[in-house]
């Protein structure tokens, strides 16, 4: 294992197109703040109630939050 600035270096490199395609394509975001607020929600939910009861209602949560937030977009 290396230091955690060798492992970074060694991510940046392998992973050099994925990091910069939002350079090139301009559809790319440059961050990925959008997911990180969409994922939010359901983390709250968790918080909150604990669980989903059942995948069915996890799926359900999920198509709504998506649905509201394509509308807010």
């Amino acid at each position: 294992m290396k230091s955690k600035a060798g492992n970074l270096g060694h991510r940046l490199q392998e992973y050099k197109t994925a990091i910069l395609n939002f350079l090139f394509d301009p559809r790319v975001p440059f961050d990925n703040n959008q997911a990180e607020r969409d994922v939010r929600m359901v983390k709250v939910k968790q918080k909150i109630s604990g669980y989903f009861r059942t995948w069915d209602g996890a799926v359900y949560f999920a198509r709504i939050r998506s649905v509201i937030s394509t509308l807010i977009k």
